[in-house]
């Protein structure tokens, strides 16, 4: 594909003078709008010039990729008319291009399994089998959970005995005792490694058992329903009875295959031991809660309505795994009732949220490092590893593949490969290279899917289900010194815009995301800035819901801000302000009687 320099020289005024060069590759296989919102951000492009900027960039892409399809087209009447194609490959190449690309022509497309599993899934939720169906899901999860907190235990028990050796050996006089200590931790280091990988092989094959197991169960229940509604001989009850049967059958032979294995293998024990040893997911909050919900209108004269709650709260409390509630059961005490209930209620709204029109959505700020697991990433890793994720890759596979687009961005943006469309070297490249693993840059997003994480603070305002979208943003704390780069164009504005995109496309009706969009608060973001970054976020969400409910619909229903702990009372009355001076609020007609 060719490439083609686009050159933009303008006068504003006497003293401001724009020069840009820039390189595309056509055609485009991006919009027109993405490449000039990076190449605003990448030169700095002042706000005055935009206009004048677009239009010239859309003009000449429109210009040179006419230009290169009429020269294509050109070429293959030549070749044809010189006979160097045979007209019969022609004909029958643009007849099974014609039934490919044209849908009344084209042979319907035979569904996945995954799509078959999602299906039915999604029917059985909705129908009496519904509870069987989550108390299996139950099951599964705790035995899941009861393997990792077997794990850590036995990992503290060998930190706990490296921790005893090594004081040992410093009150050992004489010898070569700084040897000693080194060959310990050596030993300690393989052993750990060794214990750790013999325990997440167990892991992964009982979760790999538990998906096989639900899978068959679900298209066995399946199966029974459509019997039932072809025949149309057995009544409601019957069916729901037979249905209902399916569950113990499964049951009692998963804890036949358990009761063989050795103490790595699942046990359905007591459930208050289960969740006892989840300290880390399960810390309350040493802070005191505060709120404050305003319901704002977009538009002047179609206006919708959107629910805004302004929340003191630390974005890793909404990162929990379904059932996460049960660990405030104590060590030794089994579950009550209303506990275990609670449990099935949030994985029944959880499972009936997962195939609907309204899902939730988390914004997590994450560093530039994908793999690597530290601070609120850690903490999303250790949520969903808890349970078995039934509907999705698991974790660690989505960041693999991400991983693996990182590179591929990252290798075709250093002119590696022809199929650039855009080169931007400092917005579509990534940071740094190193042994071929490539990073994302400051304003990239890249997204998880969930289907076991719980609803998060308080349960989600747009009205049940956990969290099945973490938008992950990328922020590289090295180039932010602290000033307020949230402006118009900048990578953070355009990546919060991508992510209210996303939730109108998607579904996404309920999105929660950090206030001040930063990673954690530092000593030079004082009160000020803060002021000025909340007020930038506020009113970059404005423009950017406004633009999209004109054209796309009224999406995105409720958004929470999650503000830091560490803000006062007062501070966080001054962000409730900024959103009622930002935003049109609704007057309510009061009748005198």
């Amino acid at each position: 594909m060719p490439t083609k320099s686009f050159l933009f020289t303008h006068s504003f005024g006497q003293n401001h003078v724009i020069h840009i060069e820039q390189f595309f590759t056509l055609p485009l296989s991006t919009t027109v709008e993405d490449c000039f919102f990076q190449i605003v951000a990448h030169h700095n492009v002042p706000m005055f010039a935009h206009e004048v900027l677009f239009e010239k960039l859309r003009e000449f892409i429109e210009q040179e990729t006419d230009a290169i399809v009429h020269e294509n087209y050109r070429k293959a009447v030549d070749d044809l008319v010189a006979g160097r194609w045979n007209l019969y490959e022609v004909c029958a190449a643009f007849d099974s291009a014609y039934k490919t690309h044209v849908s009344p022509y084209t042979s319907p497309v035979c569904a996945t399994d995954e799509e078959l599993f999602g299906q039915a899934y999604n029917r059985i939720i909705h129908s009496a089998a519904a509870q069987d169906l989550i108390h299996l899901e139950q099951s599964f999860a705790l035995a899941v959970a009861n393997e990792v907190d077997e794990r850590n235990k036995d990992l503290r028990r060998l930190e706990e005995d490296l921790l005893a050796q090594t004081e040992m050996g410093l009150r050992k006089r004489g010898g070569d005792v700084s040897g000693a200590i080194t060959q310990l931790q050596e030993d300690h280091f393989r052993a750990r490694e060794l214990k750790e990988s013999q325990w997440d092989s167990c892991i992964s094959e009982l979760k790999r058992i538990q998906r096989r197991d639900l899978r068959e169960f679900v298209m066995s229940v399946e199966e029974q329903m459509a019997s039932c509604t072809d025949a149309k001989s057995a009544t409601s009850n019957s069916c729901g009875q037979q249905i209902y049967t399916s569950r113990p059958s499964l049951s009692v032979g998963l804890s036949s295959r358990s009761s063989g294995r050795d103490k790595s293998s699942v046990s359905f024990t007591t459930p208050g031991t289960i969740v006892a040893q989840e300290p880390t997911l399960s810390s309350t909050a040493s802070y005191k809660p505060w709120s404050e919900s305003f319901t704002v209108q977009l538009g002047r004269q179609l206006r919708t309505t959107c629910e805004f709650r302004l929340i003191r709260a630390d974005p890793m409390e909404s990162l929990s795994n379904l059932g996460s509630s049960l660990s405030d059961s104590r060590q030794g005490q089994p579950l009550s009732a209303v506990e275990c209930a609670n449990d099935l209620a949030e994985r029944l709204s959880n499972a009936l949220s997962i195939y609907s029109n309204n899902l939730n959505g988390l914004v997590i700020v994450v560093d530039k490092q994908i793999n690597s697991f530290c601070g609120i990433k850690r903490r999303l890793a250790e949520a969903c590893e808890r349970s078995t994720e039934f509907h999705f890759p698991e974790l660690g596979c989505q960041l693999a593949d991400i991983q693996d687009t990182v590179n591929r961005l990252g290798c075709r943006s250093t002119g590696n490969s022809p199929a650039s469309s855009c080169s931007l070297p400092e917005k579509t490249t990534c940071a740094s290279v190193k042994s071929d693993t490539a990073e994302p840059v400051q304003g990239d997003v890249y997204i998880t899917k969930h289907s076991n994480l719980a609803g998060g603070i308080g349960g989600l305002a747009g009205g049940g289900g956990g969290i099945t979208v973490v938008f992950h943003l990328v922020q590289d704390e090295s180039l932010d010194r602290g000033d307020d780069r949230f402006r118009s164009g900048s990578s953070l504005h355009c990546a919060l815009s991508a992510i209210l995109r996303i939730c109108f496309d998607y579904d996404i009706t309920t999105l929660s995301l950090p206030l001040l969009l930063v990673q954690s608060l530092r000593e030079q973001m004082d009160e000020s800035w803060r002021a000025r970054r909340a007020e930038a976020v506020f009113k970059a969400l404005k423009g950017a819901l406004m633009e999209l409910s004109t054209w796309r619909g009224p999406v995105v229903r409720s958004i929470q801000f999650l503000a830091p702990p560490q803000l006062s009372d007062d501070e966080l009355s001054s962000f409730g302000q900024i959103i009622t001076g930002s935003f049109l609020q609704p007057i309510p007609l009061v009748i005198p009687g």
